[in-house]
């Protein structure tokens, strides 16, 4: 089982995106574990339970029954394009005292359930340190949304994006980050400016698809496997398929080491 963790701007767009992307030989799980509330099951248009609050609740009674059957009573669900996901609350309390309590207890179970989870860790909250994060990911994503609305606003963004991406790398060997948009700034430019030592990609800024995403209907399937953001979506899931082979686990917080 391999595990990647998406977190910044966007990330549930970019889960959908990338999940949407990955070969349908390889199982996925996508598993929203954001803090601040989750969109999926609203975005999917599916009801909120089973969410990851009844998967701990289940866990801590010992009735936890993870893969749908043909009864479909699993807490596992089923996207309409066949991945396989467990949505957070919507509520941001209760999210969060979920994400913390499934941290130790679900997370490990999850991981053991397909080829790759692919975690929508969101914004992390500021109390919660980057190493509970990433623990066992063996790749993080940092997705950063440019501010199109002037040069200034978005240079105040890129000092937090600076910031952000200091925090994952001191918590993961391997690190990513993902622009969408190139507007004001192109992603060598930031590239530069934030730590060209990365890995860098540019995902389209694609109101239709991350519209289509987020739940609008009436996009057929052949047009939206044509927008920019599927594009870029694949040239991210293979990028994120080729630095999964042979990675190294990010450790837990409390085995002492840090990778720069």
């Amino acid at each position: 089982m391999s595990q990647i963790v998406l977190t910044g701007d966007c990330t549930t767009t970019t889960a959908l995106a990338v999940a949407s992307a990955w070969p349908s030989s390889e199982d996925l799980l996508l598993l929203e574990f954001d803090p601040r509330g989750g969109s999926l099951a609203a975005w999917l248009d599916v009801p909120l339970t089973p969410s990851l609050s009844t998967f701990v609740a289940a866990e801590h009674g010992g009735t936890a029954e993870l893969r749908s059957g043909a009864d479909e009573t699993g807490l596992v669900r089923t996207t309409p394009t066949g991945v396989g996901f467990v949505p957070a609350p919507f509520r941001s309390r209760e999210a969060a005292r979920a994400v913390v309590e499934a941290r130790h207890s679900v997370l490990p179970r999850l991981q053991g359930l397909s080829d790759v989870l692919l975690v929508d860790a969101g914004t992390p909250l500021p109390g919660l340190p980057m190493g509970e994060v990433l623990a066992g990911s063996d790749v993080a994503v940092v997705v950063h949304r440019q501010d199109a609305s002037s040069p200034g606003a978005a240079a105040v963004r890129l000092e937090r994006l600076r910031e952000h991406v200091e925090a994952v790398t001191g918590a993961c060997a391997e690190v990513i980050v993902a622009v969408i948009g190139s507007d004001p700034f192109d992603v060598p430019q930031i590239e530069e400016h934030v730590d060209p030592n990365l890995t860098w990609v540019e995902l389209a800024n694609d109101p239709l698809a991350a519209a289509v995403h987020a739940g609008r209907e009436g996009v057929s399937a052949r047009r939206m496997d044509r927008l920019p953001l599927s594009r870029s979506a694949r040239r991210l899931a293979d990028l994120l398929r080729s630095r999964l082979v042979g990675s190294t686990p990010c450790p837990s917080p409390s085995s002492g080491e840090v990778h720069g």
